[in-house]
């Protein structure tokens, strides 16, 4: 990863290869740098951010290198003196990701330093001061009123309330922290099962020179095959010395709630583990051992209702990872072997089985040519409790390769993947393949023509119904579209997608679709932006000429009536479906939000809104509430 300037990086790290970092100003006022280090096939790498205590996210396009790296520059949209919540959202052979994966209900926070404001021109208000840091006490809240239904629904609650407190203590004295955290929340209309004052993130940390102690709601991860990623509550021990690293975990398998399983996993919902790491060779090769065994009882989960009975998840893993970075960092590779023995209910009586699974995957970078092969095997009894709903048995075969010119890209993918490649008997055998080709040219410093072909099909030889039409099926198509930014605050998209489907199967049934989109963010300055939205699709059905057709037109915009103190949001549009049984279903809402800031009222003290938001809506006769309007009054605050 290259760094654009002397700025201290911020670095969240994706599962491999995909990594993202954030390059701070080295000096108030300065541009917050993103890049995005992502695998071949990437389409793109959108940031999504707001100032804190803001409801809605906006959107930042990074835009790809000739070295591969996506990159946006972000001063004249970021704030500076306020934290900053964001997110990273990338589209590639695999789908839409997110980093972090939990988001937008998890995200990243930073602390811009604070710049010094240009004066403002004659009859132009200030803009208000962001308020000042304090601690170790925060506070969040927020009100929501119903004033007003056109359709009255028996015991509708009328008022939500929700807020938060957290505390935040931190001591840092010559080369050893102390820190903790917790947060307290409230809600007035919790979820079945639920208490209305709830405890969580609770953590506290202890750490020196390469030792770090952890206890309570942790992040932590392993591997693939032994401890995914993923937040847990338990204690953890950390030594990240050089070369020699070492990690030690007790760690619940569930979530519990409030002070359950704080400093120690409870019964039927642990993991004991551990690794031990080494760096070789000027620490271009890694290797680490990792071992982990436990008991994963779904009943053990907090708020959990089911009418089901619920596997006892039983087992040890261990595994030999290795990754390496070669040939100046062109080179880098990873691979894992691990064994286990597991059962995938206890409680049912079955029995242990050892089996084991393997992964090996390499990356090739020169310049502006990448290419990435992988390749994992999953043994049919293999099983990890550091994994939620793993799934064994099945092979897995990927690659992809790109060249990416300043002004043109070409990038292809192709995966196999066979789902009981062993061929259980009475158990689905399932194969699937897909292959894809893009091209990218840029037409001029604005405007970009993106083409791609698909092709893919699938097989299973057992199914519950085989008269399901695409069970058994070959599907190809042809994706085209335009991109055009006309800077500094105009993004439009075009995008074109035909499909073909042919059954292999029983019913020999062909389906085609066609699917437009059009879709942007338009800013007006100081007083806004638009951001419409509009697609069709027709989806049709031979024999019998079965057509569906959906049109979709959506339009979100901002508007700056007073810079810094009113502002109004919309939000709406309307869809129209056409079914093949000739009965159209339309649907439309249409919402709008007039706020007003209250940090100048506060003293620069806290931050605060109060709004007047509107909504419509209309659905089709089924769904109960044809026609209905509501009116509400919004309040937030953040100290």
């Amino acid at each position: 990863m290259r760094a654009l300037s002397a700025a201290p990086a911020l670095l969240a790290q994706a599962p491999p290869p995909v990594e993202v970092e954030f390059l701070t100003p080295p000096a108030p006022g300065g541009p917050l740098v993103v890049q995005a280090k992502a695998p071949p096939g990437t389409e793109w790498v959108v940031l999504f951010h707001r100032k804190a205590g803001e409801a809605e996210f906006e959107t930042l396009t990074l835009v790809r290198g000739e070295d591969g790296l996506f990159t946006a520059r972000a001063e004249t949209v970021l704030p500076t003196g306020v934290p900053i919540q964001c997110y990273v959202a990338s589209k590639g052979a695999a789908g839409v990701a997110t980093l972090p994966a939990e988001a937008p209900a998890a995200f990243f926070t930073l602390n811009l330093p604070a710049s010094t404001e240009p004066e403002p021109r004659a009859g132009e208000a200030a803009p208000p001061p962001p308020p000042k840091p304090h601690g170790p006490i925060y506070v969040d809240g927020s009100a929501t009123d119903l004033v007003h239904r056109k359709v009255a629904a028996p015991n509708e609650p009328t008022l939500l309330a929700a807020g938060q407190v957290r505390l935040v203590l931190q001591k840092d004295e010559e080369g050893r922290q102390l820190a903790f955290g917790a947060r307290l929340v409230y809600s007035n209309q919790p979820l079945p099962n639920q208490a209305r004052w709830t405890v969580g993130d609770i953590q506290a940390v202890y750490a020196a020179g390469a030792h770090r102690l952890q206890a309570g709601d942790l992040m932590t991860q392993e591997s693939e095959f032994t401890l995914g990623p993923g937040g847990r509550r338990g204690l953890d021990y950390t030594y990240s010395g050089q070369p020699t690293a070492a990690h030690l975990f007790a760690l619940n398998t569930q979530r519990q709630a409030e002070l359950t399983g704080l400093l120690w996993p409870v019964a039927g919902s642990e993991a004991y583990g551990g690794s031990l790491s080494r760096l070789w060779f000027d620490n271009t090769l890694r290797t680490k051992l990792v071992f982990l065994t436990g008991r994963d009882d779904l009943a053990t989960a907090a708020n959990l209702v089911t009418a089901f009975a619920l596997p006892v998840r039983e087992g040890s893993t261990g595994a030999l990872v290795v990754d390496g970075r070669f040939l100046e960092n062109r080179l880098a590779v990873s691979g894992e072997y691990a064994r286990s023995l597991y059962t995938p209910d206890a409680k049912a009586g079955v029995a242990m089985e050892s089996d084991q699974a393997w992964r090996l995957a390499s990356q090739w970078t020169e310049g502006s040519f990448s290419a990435q092969a992988g390749y994992r095997a999953v043994g049919q009894a293999f099983g990890t409790v550091g994994v939620a709903f793993f799934t064994g048995d099945r092979r897995v075969l990927d690659g992809s390769v790109a060249l990416n010119r300043p002004t043109w890209g070409l990038s292809a993918t192709a995966s196999d993947e066979r789902t009981n490649p062993t061929g259980r008997v009475n158990l689905s055998q399932a194969w699937s393949q897909s292959q894809s080709l893009d091209a990218r040219v840029v037409l001029n410093p604005t405007a970009t023509w993106r083409v791609g072909l698909r092709a893919g099909r699938q097989e299973a030889e057992v199914v519950a119904n085989p008269f399901i039409p695409f069970s058994n099926s070959e599907r190809s198509g042809v994706v085209t579209g335009f991109d055009l930014m006309l800077p500094p605050q105009v993004v439009l998209s075009f995008n074109a997608q035909f499909d073909q489907l042919q059954s292999t199967g029983y019913t020999r049934t062909t389906g085609t679709s066609k699917a437009l989109s059009l879709g942007g963010n338009l800013g007006l300055g100081t007083w806004g932006r638009l951001s419409p939205n509009l697609s069709w699709s027709r989806i049709l059905s031979q024999p019998g000429d079965q057509q569906t057709t959906i049109a979709n037109a959506f339009l979100n915009a901002q508007f700056s009536l007073i810079p810094g103190t009113l502002q109004l949001l919309l939000n709406g549009g309307g869809s129209r479906t056409v079914l093949a049984t000739g009965v159209t279903l339309n649907a439309s809402t249409a919402e709008g939000t007039l706020g007003l800031t209250l940090d100048p009222y506060l003293r620069n003290l806290a931050r605060g809104s109060l709004g007047l938001k509107a909504r419509y809506t209309r659905n089709p006769a089924f769904v109960g509430i044809v026609e209905d309007n509501r009116l509400f009054l919004l309040l937030n605050l953040s100290f």
